[in-house]
């Protein structure tokens, strides 16, 4: 990444080859690429899929292969596998990654230092600077500096139709904003220590209509997330533990902890190894509106009719130790491009272990979206549980790709103050 390095090569260079002992030299895997039958052009449908079976066990997370496998055998979606495409981050990212390179460092903790914005850690050397990077709370590579999202959530038993859920959704980082005004930090950071914010409301159907949810999180890792929801079956506002942020979202299967893959709040509990670093098949990103995959519940069920790329990903094993957790552990599919290629470490899949040690849910983008400027979220998202063969599909769309102009920057006191979502959800 001659654009990337910099003067800090020569600092890194010299930290590899004087220092041997120094943290992570050689602690990531070489890059495994596929060379097997499974390539452009191929289409993967109910008649073959035993065919190729054996070559998607070695390019589908096991989650993934599983909600695949249901889908194409019962008819709902093909798998076309077409030419991998880049779709590059925004270009205040890019720039804000290249002035300050090498300069974030980790500290103990887990704690991320000196670092101001962009990608924290453009040529990552170890578990925890990948880690860093596709963290979501700063890196945000599929939503940036504000987010407005619109969308469905469906609910299946399998394949069979259960009901759905209309939600809108809102995120907003306080620090190190490259893109959308106002840049920089803003003030709820630089006085309070506040991050990042995320809001729901929802909509239909008339059940669980007005219900809302404030998510406010602080960059110290040893504080504790705020969160509060809008009950309106009680009439009653109620502050939320960390406990019930693993809870599913009103019966569905997805809960906030898992929101864009990895919202869990990263702390110091946690130790991070990097298992693989290989191809695997990941949804095409669409560009533009007018290439949003159709959907239709009735005619693809708990799946999306999507294309398929070839691409490279980080495998990243994050061990929480945290025995009040649901979760024993968290690993993650992480865009394995480097960044002066094409790549922007989004979170492509991600599995959760109970405490037992087995396979339990798994979620990740089914497709993603981007606009020309590179801003990424998604059109769709696939939550399971693993266990219990239930699926949660998200069809929507984020205002990236449609209403920038009239949605951005969001206004603080309107979807970021309770008082602003109750008016809103009225």
């Amino acid at each position: 990444m001659h654009k990337i390095r910099g003067a800090h090569f020569v600092l890194a260079f010299l930290a590899v080859i004087l220092l041997p002992g120094f943290p992570g030299a050689a602690e990531l895997p070489d890059y495994q690429k596929y060379t097997g039958p499974i390539k452009p052009g191929v289409v993967i449908t109910k008649q073959n899929f035993d065919t190729y079976l054996p070559e998607l066990k070695k390019l589908l997370p096991p989650a993934k292969l599983k909600w695949m496998s249901m889908g194409i055998n019962e008819g709902l979606a093909t798998l076309p596998v077409v030419k991998t495409t880049y779709a590059a981050p925004t270009r205040g990212q890019m720039e804000a990654t290249r002035k300050y390179a090498g300069t974030a460092r980790i500290g103990a903790d887990n704690q991320l230092l000196n670092w101001t914005a962009g990608f924290p850690f453009p040529e990552p050397r170890n578990a925890q600077e990948i880690a860093w990077n596709c963290y979501p709370t700063i890196s945000r590579s599929s939503a940036h500096d504000d987010l407005a999202l619109y969308f469905t959530y469906f609910l299946f038993n399998k394949a069979q139709y259960e009901k759905y859920i209309k939600i809108d959704l809102w995120d907003r980082k306080y620090r190190g904003r490259t893109d959308i005004m106002p840049l920089g930090d803003m003030s709820e950071f630089t006085e309070k220590g506040v991050a990042f914010k995320e809001s729901i409301i929802v909509h239909e159907p008339n059940e669980v209509k007005g219900f809302i949810q404030l998510r406010v999180r602080y960059w110290d890792l040893h504080k504790p997330d705020e969160v509060y929801a809008y009950i309106p079956a009680l009439r009653r506002l109620r502050r939320l533990t960390g406990a019930d942020l693993t809870d599913p979202l009103l019966g569905t299967d997805c809960v906030p902890d898992d929101f864009e893959v990895w919202r869990q709040k990263l702390d110091s509990r946690m130790k991070f190894r990097v298992l693989e670093h290989r191809d695997f098949l990941v949804p095409k990103t669409y560009v533009g509106m007018k290439n949003k995959p159709a959907y239709d519940y009735k005619k693809h069920g708990s799946c999306f009719q999507l294309e398929w790329e070839i691409r490279p990903q980080w495998v990243l094993e994050i061990m929480l130790n945290d025995p009040n957790s649901v979760y024993s552990k968290r690993v993650l599919y992480i865009d394995g491009v480097s960044l002066d290629q094409g790549g922007s470490y989004l979170l492509y899949w991600g599995e959760q272990y109970d405490q037992k040690g087995r396979l339990w849910k798994a979620n990740g983008p089914a497709p993603p979206a981007a606009n020309e400027g590179g801003f990424k979220n998604l059109f769709g998202w696939l939550y399971m549980n693993y266990q219990t063969d239930h699926y949660t599909v998200m069809n929507g769309y984020p205002a990236y790709v449609k209403g920038f102009r009239e949605t951005f920057p969001l206004k603080e006191e309107e979807v970021f103050s309770v008082k602003g979502l109750l008016k809103r959800a009225n």
